[in-house]
């Protein structure tokens, strides 16, 4: 799974902007390591298109949690 958390917003494939913007990142989120409205919710709580959306981005979760 590959880490794009050392990328720039603009660096990243369409697919996986599509990704983040889905679970609420923006350009601006982004590059400010921010959290976004999803950051707090448990990844059990997360839809199932969220949680493909957060592992496109290389998270599981483990990773997920310890963002929280």
């Amino acid at each position: 799974m590959a880490d794009y958390s050392d990328s720039d917003w603009g660096d990243l494939p369409e697919d996986v902007k599509a990704a983040a913007t889905s679970i609420g990142y923006t350009e601006e989120i982004w590059a400010a390591d921010g959290n976004t409205p999803l950051s707090d919710t448990a990844w059990t709580a997360l839809t199932d298109e969220q949680r493909a959306a957060a592992e496109k981005l290389g998270y599981d979760e483990a990773s997920w949690t310890d963002d929280e």
